[in-house]
Order: C-alpha cells, then structure tokens, then sequence
C-alpha cells in the first residue's frame, strides 16, 4: 500500500489577496526609494534662485478643504498673519530640483531652539499633519538642495533662514500699508504693485481657484533671492500651483502670477474658530451632580 501524502491546507482567497498586497507595498516602497537614489546620482541639481513663499492661513485652508472629501483644518488656519510655506532652490524655466540628497534625512532635534518660532511662523494648516513631517518634507524636498552651498549646511540654517526673512519681508504689514486688507476682493496686479513698490523687485502671485464656484483666492506670494541672499526678480521662474493642476506653467517676463488673467481675487477674511466652552465651576458641579440625583430618586420610587 502506498504511503499516504500529507493533506494539504487550503489557503483562502482572504490570506492571498493579504500577501499580494504586502508585496505590492514593500515592491513599490523598495522602487521608490532606488528611484530617489538613483534620481540623485544622476539628476542635474544646479539651480538659480531660492523662491521664498509666504502664504495666506486661510486661503489653505479653503484650498485643503476644497482639494478632498473629509479634509479639514487646524486652529492654526485661523492665523491673521501670512506664514511660511518654504524656501524652494529653483532653476530658471524648470519646477525643482528636488530630493538632492538623500543620505542627509531630516533630524528634528536640529531645529529643537527655535520650534517655537516655527510652530508659530511655519507651521501646516491641516488637521493631523504633524509640524514634523511638514518640516521633513520641506528639508528633505528642497532644503537638501539648499544644502549644496555653505550658507545651508543644516536643518537649522535651512529654517532659521526662513524666519529671519519672514522678519524682514512681511507680507502682512506690506500689504496692510498698501490698504490691502482681509475680507475684500482686488486685482491682482494691486497685489503684485504693492508687493513690488515695497522690495523693488518683481514678486509671483499664487492664487486658488475653487472648482465649484470659480472663485479665486489669494494664496501665495513669492519673492526670490540669490544665492548670496540678494533680492532680485522672479522672472523666468516656471510655477505650477498645487491645487489646480489643469493649467499649464508659463515663463516670460511678464509671468508674474498664476492666477486667473483679469479676473479679481479674494483676499478672505479669516473665520474665527468657536472658544472652547468654559468650564464649571466646582460648585456648579456638586449642585449639578445632587439635582440629577434627585431626578434619578424621583425616577425610581415613582
């Protein structure tokens, strides 16, 4: 009698599409990042202006919500301050570089003295997007390309940078002293004058325009800098916004904004969020906590 073979275990469909996903997963996170070295090693990371971006609290966040079901925003999208959305190496005529180096990611305990300032002056505006990896992102995306000159050779030059500009180009008080205010629509190009008049060189203008009622909100502005930190024009610069990727970027002299052509934009006034209700006080607990005694007394002898 021939020896019996061992029963074999079905395995469910459940435990195959688990393992196919797994490998799916490690197979695209092992591409990704042979993609991001080899892009590295071979990719052209030359560059000619640093694009320093300030943005409008709460234009992201209209812009965050608008952009997926479910998105909503942080206290801190109720700022009435422009912020720093980053400083971004840039090539004349092209998006990037990006993701120059690799080997140098981003450690948080570099910038440990000044989180404070960060947190207040760069800082996201969507709900559950920790400081961190936004900072990750911007260090690990263009702050490794800053990196390729002395002047950022770490994580706490790279973003204390930011702040010192931030200091000394405020979009707030800038736009404040042109009569520029929130909560009214303008043309654009006041916007870009006002900027203009104040640092003498040619800014950008980003907008965001919603796709349901076509309104466009003022985003972003950009001013430029050399490498040696002097301000200079924006031309030629080659921009594609985030949030409406139908257009496509232009480069001329005269590209000073992304936003819709002759069409005004809103400078929107920032939604107080509701104060947190107060709490009561000992007293009002103990006769709160002895009236519903009564009632719950009441309530079973009745």
């Amino acid at each position: 009698m021939p020896p019996s073979r061992p029963a074999h275990k079905n395995i469910s469909p459940t435990t195959v599409i688990i393992a196919f996903t797994l490998f799916i997963f490690v197979s695209c996170s092992l591409i990704n990042s042979f993609y991001k070295i080899i892009s590295t090693r071979m990719t052209d990371n030359s560059w000619d202006v640093y694009i320093f971006t300030q943005n409008w609290p709460a234009s992201v966040c209209l812009a965050w919500e608008e952009k997926g079901k479910g998105h909503m925003c942080m206290p801190s999208g109720n700022k009435t301050s422009w912020t720093i959305h980053g400083i971004w190496p840039t090539k004349f005529g092209e998006i990037g570089p990006s993701y120059c180096n690799t080997s140098l990611p981003f450690n948080p305990e570099a910038i440990y003295g000044i989180k404070d300032e960060l947190e207040a002056a760069w800082s996201p505006v969507q709900k559950h997007k920790q400081f961190n990896s936004f900072w990750k992102h911007e260090w690990e995306k263009h702050g490794t390309c800053a990196n390729t000159i002395p002047l950022y050779p770490n994580e706490f030059e790279y973003f204390n940078q930011g702040l010192i500009w931030s200091r000394q180009y405020n979009i707030t008080n800038v736009l404040n002293s042109a009569g520029i205010t929130p909560g009214r629509i303008y043309n654009v190009s006041a916007v870009w004058a006002a900027v203009k008049q104040a640092y003498g060189k040619n800014p950008h203008i980003a907008c965001f325009t919603d796709s349901i009622t076509k309104a466009s909100y003022l985003l972003e502005i950009r001013i430029c800098f050399s490498k040696t930190f002097e301000i200079v024009d924006c031309d030629g610069i080659k921009y594609r916004t985030r949030w409406d990727h139908r257009r496509k970027p232009t480069v001329s002299s005269g590209n000073f904004t992304d936003c819709v052509p002759n069409q005004p934009v809103e400078y929107p006034i920032t939604s107080p969020f509701p104060p947190p209700q107060p709490a009561y006080p000992k007293e009002d607990i103990f006769i709160l906590d002895v009236l519903k005694t009564i009632q719950f007394l009441g309530w079973a002898t009745s």
